[in-house]
Order: C-alpha cells, then structure tokens, then sequence
C-alpha cells in the first residue's frame, strides 16, 4: 500500500532548486530559512501563509498540493472559498460602461468580452485551481426562423486550460449544459459530471463540475456564460451570485439584434467534439471562398462560413 506524501515533503521536493525556493519565498513574503522550516517540520505557516501558497506554487505542482494540505488541514476548502472576493468593485463596473460607450461597433464585442471574462476568472478562480469559462451564443436564426444551435465564440481559462480557448470553441446544442440553459432560461449548476445527473451535459477534459447562466435583456436571450471547474462541487451560492453578475456586464458586449424572444429557441442535437472538428477547421478556407466568390466583407463572409457550418453539423446529427 503507498502512503500519499504528506505537504511538507512536497514542499521540500518543490524547494530542492535554489530559484524556486527563493521564488516561492518572495511571493509569500517569507525567509527561505522558513520555507525549510516549513518543509522540515520544524514549524507551521499560519493560514493566510497556507492559501498563498497554494495559490504561487506552479500550476503542475498544485493539485498535488492541495491534496496533500486536504489530509492536514481539512477546513482548507472553507479557507480557500473564504478567500474568494465576494463583490464585483465598482471602478469595474465603471470600466465596462465606459468601454460600452467609448468603443467603436466592430471593435465593442471583442473588447468588453474580454475584459468582463478576464475579471471573472480573478474573482471565480481567485485560487487558480482550474477553471475555463465561455461566452456562448445563439446562431442566428434558420430557415424556419429557429435557433436550432449556440456557438462558443470567446473564452479563457487558468491551468489546466489554457489562457484562450477560441480554438476550442464548439457548437452546442440541446445535449449540452449550455443548451439547456437557454433553453430553459434557468441558471443551473452540476456539482459532479463524472456522475449521472438530470440536466442534460457532457463532461469534457480537465472538468468536474459546471455552471451555466443565461445573457438577457428585456426578457430575451442571447446566450450564456459558461463556466468550467477541476474542483468537486465548487459552484457555491456565493460564486452563482458572482456568475450572474458577470452575465450581466458582458450583455453589453452585444447589440439588441444579438438577443431573441425565448419562443424562438428551439435547439437541436449537435454531434460530439471530435465530430465536429474536422469541419470546424474549414472555417477559414470558406471565409476565403465567400469573400473571393461571393465580393462579401470580412464580417458577412464569417458569417456565412459559421451558419453553412452549423447547417452542416445539423445534417451530420441526423
């Protein structure tokens, strides 16, 4: 039977190198005769010591960490969520209108959605314990006048994500959490995907649990933010509030066409992840082929790449 190393060895195996003890000492403001220390056994840090330390030890080393801090300290999951900031500050709640109204149409989008997602990921995953979070959003109606799919056009995320995720942006549909948020117009949370659950959701890499909530305005929908955690259970009523706040903020990143009467929701099934890629990386080739073929613009012509796409995976699905 192995024995699970306790946090004090990891944290000499991790001070071994002369640069990464002296850097996690700066960071937590600490002697490195007290890192040692710590390692050795031969004294304890005190709390506040704890949660820093979890958060500046490099991201391949963290998880191990805290399970190991879990076995010694098990309160710290209380500590680590206590230490979350529970309020959106005011000087940025200022910041976003200000971009709303100082920036130009075609720039506005990309430019408040990446601010508001930057900032949500600071606040929800202040610990850098592992999160992804997307703006997903309504395609724009079929034929029928439906909204048949939702599309992940931006997102971000802390290790073991990457920093961008738009190259992994899907489709989505009525099979996913996203989906069914829409749909539905309700906030849902699933506390462990590797378990069956009723909403409807499929559990992708890195990922445990999820949160969804929808983008409104004037009772329509334009979408959800979409967000991803390692943790077990981690969407805590305190960290729902701050989702609908930040859903909030980056329905300015839209304009009033964006957002549709629930009604005209009717989301289809849209095949798995690996189904779609190799459909996903034409993209660009039919921008090319539009704007050569068709003489559309840059904007029309992505347009029409993303909706014959999306007609595409709909046909694939059936």
């Amino acid at each position: 039977m192995t024995v699970s190393p306790s946090w004090q060895s990891i944290l000499q195996r991790l001070i071994k190198t002369p640069t990464e003890r002296q850097r996690l000492a700066t960071a937590l403001g600490v002697t490195t005769m007290t890192l040692t220390r710590w390692g050795n056994e031969e004294s304890n840090p005190q709390r506040p010591h704890l949660i820093r330390l979890v958060q500046v030890v490099q991201p391949q080393h963290r998880q191990e960490l805290l399970e190991a801090l879990r076995r010694s300290y098990p309160e710290i999951e209380s500590w680590l969520k206590d230490n979350a900031t529970e309020q959106v500050a005011a000087e940025f709640f200022a910041q976003v209108l200000n971009m709303r109204t100082t920036t130009i149409e075609s720039l506005r989008f990309w430019h408040i959605s990446d601010l508001v997602l930057k900032q949500a990921l600071v606040q929800l995953d202040p610990n850098q314990l592992g999160m992804a979070i997307t703006l997903v959003q309504c395609m724009p109606p079929g034929p029928n006048g439906k909204i048949r799919s939702l599309r992940e056009r931006v997102g971000k995320g802390t290790l073991p994500w990457t920093a961008d995720l738009e190259h992994l942006a899907l489709f989505l549909g009525m099979e996913s959490l996203a989906g069914y948020v829409v749909d539905s117009c309700r906030v849902q949370s699933i506390e462990d995907l590797r378990k069956h659950h009723l909403v409807p959701a499929y559990q992708t890499e890195f990922e445990v649990s999820a949160a969804a909530h929808p983008i409104w305005l004037g009772g329509r929908i334009a979408g959800c933010l979409l967000v991803s955690s390692t943790q077990l259970g981690y969407f805590s009523q305190q960290r729902m509030a701050l989702l609908a706040v930040f859903s909030d903020l980056i329905s300015l990143a839209f304009d009033k066409r964006d957002f549709y009467p629930p009604g005209q929701i009717e989301l289809r099934p849209m095949p798995a992840p690996e189904k779609q890629r190799p459909v996903l990386v034409t993209f660009r080739q039919r921008v090319a082929d539009a704007q050569y073929k068709l003489h559309l613009n840059n904007a029309e012509a992505e347009q029409k790449a993303w909706q014959d796409i999306e007609e595409e995976l709909l046909i694939m699905k059936e």
